[in-house]
């Protein structure tokens, strides 16, 4: 995929020799047809051959593309943390994790991808840290996903009929029932709130609204890295001006959060209620640092 983006138009002589001298990969061009066609099928990506301008090109679907680059970066991780456990001391060695937080819970992961593959419920137990409270669940497992490097499963307690998040590093004595889940279809709707929002509060906002950020144009090169939600469009100021970050979303706490930690770089500009509650935010981080 980079050497197709990276050179519109690049011939298969090209991708196999590029595949050598910069990757080490010795191929064939039937294999590299094989790798393609395997690409479309199971990962929906799409590269084919145009000729009009005697090359290929990737046939750019945003989803997908970037489902399948996280779905690769796990495999890549996957395969370090395997050569880690063969040899131990050269990983530890070599590779510095930010904190072992991130890792709490991940021995659930398999049985919860049993569960929903399955359908069947799930009971677990979860913390409360706020409340300083534990609870007891059944749940019909819809979904896992990730934010800020944490895991969380999407799944509908028994009883009700809304889906909820709950972090798999709070969850403990988690079993795998004989009982079948819910109809999973009948909370898609529900699961696609999620496209709308950063991060897993989904009905703080009804509406979705354009949020406008200003920003420098050094942190714009930080959010296109890394950026905040799939609908983002950064636009470069000009001449020392601010640039502008932009935003199709329901705004959220954890968008508030993200802009927070990005200080004095940017400031919203739209909506202006937004804008305001931003304002307050600041106020009370100020008075908190007075007293």
């Amino acid at each position: 995929m980079h050497l197709v983006t990276s050179k519109r138009g690049i011939s298969k002589t090209e991708m196999i020799e590029k595949l050598f001298t910069d990757f080490d990969i010795d191929t064939t061009p039937r294999t590299l047809e094989r790798d393609l066609k395997n690409l479309k099928d199971d990962f929906g990506i799409e590269i084919n051959y145009r000729r009009t301008i005697r090359g290929y090109v990737l046939e750019e679907d945003e989803l997908q593309i970037s489902s399948f680059l996280k779905f690769a970066e796990f495999s890549s991780l996957a395969e370090i943390y395997e050569e880690g456990i063969k040899d131990y001391k050269s990983f530890n060695k070599n590779v510095i994790p930010d904190d072992s937080s991130g890792f709490v819970g991940l021995h659930n992961m398999a049985r919860i991808i049993k569960g929903i593959t399955l359908s069947r419920k799930l009971t677990f137990t979860k913390e409360n840290y706020y409340k300083e409270t534990k609870k007891p669940y059944m749940v019909t497992p819809l979904r896992l996903k990730e934010y800020l490097n944490r895991w969380y499963l999407i799944a509908v307690p028994e009883g009700e009929n809304e889906i909820r998040n709950f972090g798999i590093d709070r969850i403990s004595n988690l079993e795998l029932t004989d009982s079948t889940s819910e109809q999973s279809k009948d909370f898609e709707a529900q699961i696609q709130l999620y496209e709308d929002i950063v991060g897993l509060n989904y009905n703080e906002s009804e509406k979705v609204e354009k949020v406008i950020l200003k920003a420098d144009n050094k942190q714009l090169k930080y959010l296109r890295s890394l950026p905040l939600h799939k609908s983002q469009v950064c636009i470069d100021g000009l001449d020392g001006q601010w640039g502008k970050a932009i935003f199709n979303i329901k705004p959220n706490y954890e968008f508030e959060t993200q802009v927070l930690k990005m200080a004095g770089m940017v400031a919203v500009e739209e909506p202006k209620w937004l804008r305001e509650k931003m304002k307050r935010h600041i106020i009370e981080m100020m008075n908190k640092y007075d007293s």
